[in-house]
């Protein structure tokens, strides 16, 4: 008997090793029961990931928590997994999903994403409803920042301030139709969630890793992972209620915004099913997190280095003199400032706004580079490695925009955006928001540089330490704007 047993046991342990270990990445090997490498990571993540592809190479695997993680860190592993339709569903896991009642494009899969995304590309793509509406919505709002920083000249102050409620703004125009004053108390409301949602999601990502902790967390009650909750609930209540007002006003072929469009659709019965209620309700709320928390932080950082940097700030706003002058940056002058664009494509390589890409899992089996990914796997890509790797990029701990700078035969300078620069991520879980940021950050950027010189407080410098959460944002600190006064 006990014979038979070992031998089923030899057997059993040959099956689980050629099943689970062969071939897999390499990685660190760590056996905590329930929690695996999560001790050993630091509070900086992206550059702890980013040691240990030194260490095993651009393709690493380990445990977080029960659950094994791929890492994709470099340009070429991530294209190719990428590439593959085995890495398009996010894990049930992630914190933005923790609130069930609703659907958004961020957490959806399957056939429900892939209709939604679609219909999103074919809005987005054309400038949210036509170029000159988004472009108007922009312009109003820059408007709107560019007098609220009037109101606080020569004295230093934290400019996210007045940034939360201007790019939440934005979102709200598309969205809503219309825009909410700055003490409006229901704007006061939406921007304290939309600063509270990615803070607190930052400090329950073991929900990733640790699925059987969530049920829990949320049974007890548990601080971040409640309170977390709480803001999507209250978050949705708000986008609930703007939906009900729409469907109480909506007339047919007259839309005024994403929702007057989402509705229609609903009414279509050539559309799929995916078009439902809590979809609208999901996505509407989900884009004011992803659109307003990514254009704010990159304009935070493009501040700080205008001030840290004269020299840059100088050139920019060169630049804008002869191209823009006096009258309102539009979208199509991105083409005619190569270097304003190359600040902005540095930007997004040296700050990347979210270092880890958001979470994918693996539909079934795969192999790159000659190693297996399991089916279920959690596959990442660590941007902040692929954004500093020095077969890319010379020198990546500087911030220097000409790398992105090139002269044409005839001497023109050109700027030129690299395959391997991917801060909305790549393939077709891209950011689908990614045309529409990149137009918000170029035209506040430039107004405000227009207007406006930025500098270090008096006797203080810039700090460019990071807060690492879901994004990567500056700390906390305070700038001066003086107005310019030109020719």
């Amino acid at each position: 008997m006990f014979e038979l047993v070992l031998f089923l046991s030899v057997l059993l342990g040959i099956y689980v090793y050629r099943r689970f270990f062969t071939r897999l990445p390499p990685g660190p090997i760590c056996w905590y029961p329930f929690v695996g490498y999560l001790p050993f990571l630091t509070k900086d993540p992206p550059r702890h990931l980013d040691e240990l592809r030194r260490k095993y190479g651009s393709i690493f695997g380990l445990y977080f928590g029960s659950r094994y993680v791929v890492c994709l860190a470099d340009f070429q592993t991530m294209k190719e997994v990428f590439n593959k339709d085995v890495a398009l569903e996010r894990p049930p896991e992630i914190p933005f999903a923790i609130y069930q009642e609703s659907m958004n494009l961020m957490t959806m899969n399957g056939p429900f994403w892939q209709e939604q995304r679609r219909y999103a590309l074919q809005l987005f793509k054309s400038f949210a409803f036509t170029e000159k509406t988004l472009e108007h919505h922009i312009q109003l709002e820059v408007s709107h920042l560019l007098m609220e920083i009037d109101k606080h000249l020569n004295t230093p102050f934290e400019p996210t301030i007045l940034l939360i409620p201007s790019m939440s703004n934005i979102i709200s125009s598309l969205t809503f139709g219309k825009r909410f004053e700055y003490d409006d108390p229901d704007r006061i409301m939406l921007d304290n969630l939309i600063m509270e949602i990615p803070r607190r999601a930052g400090q329950v990502t073991y929900i990733h890793y640790m699925p059987w902790l969530k049920k829990i967390a949320l049974w007890l009650k548990w601080g971040s992972c409640n309170k977390l909750r709480e803001a999507l609930i209250q978050r949705e209540a708000f986008c609930e209620k703007r939906v009900k007002e729409h469907e109480e006003t909506f007339k047919d072929n007259m839309f005024r915004d994403y929702i007057d469009y989402f509705l229609h659709e609903m009414k279509n019965e050539t559309k799929g099913p995916s078009f439902r209620r809590n979809v609208l309700i999901g996505n509407v709320a989900s884009f004011f997190g992803a659109g307003s928390e990514t254009v704010r932080t990159t304009i935070d950082w493009l501040l700080l280095v205008c001030a840290a940097h004269p020299d840059i700030r100088v050139k920019v706003q060169a630049e804008i003199d002869q191209v823009i002058g006096d009258r309102k940056p539009t979208w199509d002058d991105n083409r005619s400032m190569p270097y304003t664009m190359a600040v902005i494509w540095e930007l997004f390589r040296w700050k990347p706004i979210n270092p880890i890409n958001i979470l994918r899992k693996s539909t079934e089996e795969t192999y790159v580079k000659g190693y297996r990914i399991p089916k279920g796997s959690i596959v990442i890509s660590c941007i902040w490695s692929i954004h500093n790797d020095k077969n890319f990029w010379d020198q990546p701990d500087e911030y220097r925009p000409e790398r992105f700078l090139k002269r044409s035969e005839s001497g023109e300078l050109k700027v030129h955006k690299p395959e391997h620069l991917v801060p909305f991520s790549y393939g077709k879980r891209a950011c689908p928001g990614e045309v529409i940021a990149k137009m918000e950050v170029f035209i506040y950027f430039v107004s405000i540089l227009q207007k406006f010189h930025v500098y270090p407080p008096p006797g203080k410098k810039v700090s460019f330490a990071e807060v690492v959460g879901v994004s990567l944002r500056p700390v906390s600190q305070s700038i001066l704007f003086q107005r310019r006064v030109t020719q």
